[in-house]
């Protein structure tokens, strides 16, 4: 269900929500495919590799997404998610994003993650964006001032 490899330095129009469970992670997943999304608007980000998706540590992707990420926190209210996203996949915990082309299907993804569990539910659009859920569960260990 996965989809072709791209970077999610800034996830442009994408909602991110964490699920607990990769199997639900999965059967959202397939929900939301079933409901009209393209297989190449669904991501399921897991493990090493969803947190170096989210975050390239290496070579000039890393250094790249590392300074946009510091212009980003310093002029987006909720670019400080990435390190809780990170985090979540350190914690064996599943990131779901979706490309969402019109508030329609937003809000539709947005359902239909909720249904399996979904938190932690941000948008991220071109010029905004925008809290749906927040975080359900044990805090992650994250630093004070990354916490809302």
């Amino acid at each position: 269900m996965a989809t072709t490899r791209r970077d999610l330095t800034y996830p442009t129009d994408h909602l991110l929500g964490v699920i607990d469970d990769a199997a639900r992670a999965a059967e959202a997943a397939s929900a939301l495919i079933a409901n009209g999304f393209r297989p190449g608007d669904v991501t399921i980000l897991r493990g090493e590799e969803g947190m170096e998706r989210l975050a390239p540590s290496e070579g000039v992707r890393g250094i790249w997404t590392k300074l946009v990420r510091a212009v980003q926190c310093t002029t987006m209210d909720q670019m400080p998610d990435f390190p809780a996203y990170v985090a979540a996949l350190k914690d064996g915990r599943v990131v779901v994003a979706v490309h969402a082309r019109s508030r329609r299907q937003l809000l539709l993804a947005r359902d239909i993650l909720e249904r399996h569990g979904a938190h932690f539910l941000n948008f991220f659009g071109r010029y905004s964006t925008e809290e749906f859920s927040r975080w359900r569960g044990p805090e992650l260990p994250l630093p004070d001032y990354l916490r809302r």
